[in-house]
This record gives C-alpha cells, structure tokens and sequence, in this order.
C-alpha cells in the first residue's frame, strides 16, 4: 500500500515539472516571436525612412533643376583649351552639380600624362571650378636601339615620360616646352613608358645637371642640344656650337664652375671651345677650334 502511494506520487510529480517545462517553452515561444517581430517591423521603419530620405535627397538635390550646372570655370597654365579639358574630364553644362563625382572628374584629368596636378570644387548652385596645371617638358628622350618613329617622346623635371596627345577630333596636344630642349641618347627602353617616373639614375642626374646649368654663368655661354647617357658615371653634352663637355655625374657645382671660368676666358680672346673633360679634377683638358 505505501509503495503504490509512492509511485503515484512521484508520477504527479514528473507530471507536474513536465507541464511547467511545457508552459516554460511556450513562454520562451512567444517572447521569441515577439522580438522577432519587433526587430521585422523595426528593419522596415528603418527601410522606409531610408528611402524616403534618398528618394528626396534626390529629387531635392540630384534631380533638382535648381543645380543644374551653367558654368564651367577653367584654370590651365598649359596648352589645353577649356572646352577640351571639359570634354576630357566628362562634364558638360546642364548636368547636376550634386550628382557629379569630383573625384572621377580628377581621375579623368590626371590620367593625362600632360597633367601633373587638378584641383575640382563645386560652387554652388550652378558653378563647377576645375583649376589645372600642366607638366613642363625639359627634355626629349631617344630610346636606345628603338626606332620611335614620329613620336616624340618627352620628359618633365620630375621624371615623367610624355608624348603627344592626340584627341577624338584629331586634334593633337604637346607637351609646354618653353624654349628648345636638348635630347637624351642612351635611354633604356624601360625608361620610356608613356604616363610613368623613369628609374634611372643617370636621367635623374641628366635632369639635374640643366637645372644646375640654369643658375650657372656657362648656362648662358652655351645651349645644349644633347646629353649622352650612355656611360656610366658620366654625362657628354652637345651643344648648338658644337661643343663637347664631359661631366661627372657627382657634385656639378665645383664642374660648372670650371666650365664657366674656361668658356669666359675663351669669349674674352674669341676662341672657340672644342671640347672640354671636367671628370679631371686637376688640368682639365681643353681643346680648341681656332
């Protein structure tokens, strides 16, 4: 009698906890259900708003006509004509002004060898500013054991090759060059890619050595014509006088200083140079045409 008495209540017991387990889960169910039906309706009022804000973002400002663009400034200090660097940059008057990716525009403009740097700005409401400025070439280069052709490549103070640019209505653009600029032989042919830095030292030294003669008083003795890059550690320029000059590659300063000092003392009894070897440091050879 007693151990029936226990079983049956140890069954009301299991039974018991059983459906309090049941009630439990339901519970756990219905909250479950209700928070995933708050984050569902909180996903679309999230939804909502946002289209409702980009749909009058755009009509407000993208398709307002009110930013339609009426002008287009231009700044250039180079040979590109405003109409062309609209062209080229992909804008016109009428678009958006709001719509319109700056950041395109600058790519579209840069990615012209003869550009080296833009500036785009938008001034609102109807007015788009492009201010561009052009690379100026100081040199043309010869590629070694490569026939060019009629193209004629160049390079800025920088380093950077250019050529020409020939546009859709067959116009074609050159490089400034603000006075005639002498050309470099011995150029590798992997230093000639049109849009990049070139790697060589020895053009890097080649560069330098015109700006160098720039400031010095043989600069205006004698005008280059060319510059032979092909031995190492040396320079040998050409000029229209027909005149040699050897030059280190190292410390130019204390070079042109002699060069400058042998060409005055020539012009003062009207000699002509010949040819002059600044890599001796001491008697520096010098040879004459009359």
């Amino acid at each position: 009698m007693k151990l029936g008495n226990r079983r049956r209540k140890s069954q009301q017991y299991l039974l018991d906890v059983k459906v309090q387990a049941q009630g439990h889960a339901r519970r756990r169910l219905r909250w479950g259900f209700v928070v995933v039906m708050a984050l569902v309706v909180l996903t679309l009022t999230c939804y909502g708003l946002y289209r409702l804000t980009r749909a009058a973002v755009v009509r407000l400002g993208y398709e307002n006509p009110r930013f339609a663009i009426e002008q287009i400034i231009v700044e250039n200090d180079g040979a590109l004509t405003p109409q062309q660097l609209a062209r080229l940059a992909g804008v016109s008057v009428g678009q958006n002004l709001l719509s319109l990716d700056l950041d395109q525009v600058q790519r579209n403009l840069e990615m012209l060898p003869l550009v080296r740097r833009v500036e785009v700005r938008r001034i609102l409401p109807k007015k788009l500013f492009i201010r561009v400025h052009e690379r100026i070439a100081v040199a043309r280069l010869h590629v070694a054991g490569r026939d060019t052709g009629d193209a004629t490549l160049l390079i800025d103070r920088s380093g950077v090759v250019m050529k020409p640019v020939k546009l859709s209505d067959g116009t074609v653009l050159h490089p400034q060059t603000p006075r005639p600029v002498p050309l470099l032989t011995g150029v590798a042919e992997s230093d000639a890619r049109i849009g990049e830095r070139v790697k060589s030292e020895q053009i890097y030294r080649a560069l330098e050595l015109l700006d160098k003669l720039e400031q010095a008083a043989a600069g205006a003795m004698l005008e280059v014509e060319q510059i032979d890059l092909s031995r190492p550690r040396q320079l040998t320029l050409t000029t229209q006088q027909r005149t040699v000059v050897k030059l280190d590659t190292e410390d130019f300063q204390p070079q042109l200083r002699r060069l400058s000092a042998i060409l005055s003392w020539a012009q003062q009894r009207q000699r002509l140079v010949q040819s002059v070897d600044l890599t001796v440091n001491r008697g520096v050879p010098v040879t004459f045409i009359n």
